[in-house]
């Protein structure tokens, strides 16, 4: 199971780097990721590809989140992972969402399992 952020408009702004065994663990991640997202350090490097992609770090160096999809170019990829942070920030979880599918729910995002 992982967790997505989804924008107003129904597109992917991340997912989580790894998968959980269970609602519960991917919605811990969720909320760190919440909780923690204005203090993280933003990655943004090529991929194999020469595509961009962003990832979201701690202080100890762990992935919180990534890039659902690599960018043609790094102003895209700038502008989408800030979009995830804006996004991110003001998500709440709402673990009845979750139930069904989808637990991070405010006017601003969401992110599903």
């Amino acid at each position: 199971m992982i967790w997505q952020l989804i924008g107003r408009n129904n597109r992917i702004l991340g997912v989580s780097p790894i998968r959980f065994a269970d609602l519960a663990g991917a919605m811990k991640a969720a909320m760190v990721v919440r909780d923690r997202a204005r203090r993280a350090t933003i990655e943004v490097s090529p991929d194999f590809r020469l595509k961009w992609r962003w990832a979201i770090t701690d202080a100890d160096g762990r992935v919180l989140a990534k890039a659902a999809r690599s960018y043609e170019r790094r102003t895209e990829c700038d502008q989408a992972v800030d979009r995830f942070v804006e996004t991110a920030l003001h998500a709440e979880i709402d673990a009845v969402v979750g139930r069904r599918g989808r637990f991070w729910g405010s006017d601003s995002g969401r992110a599903r399992t």
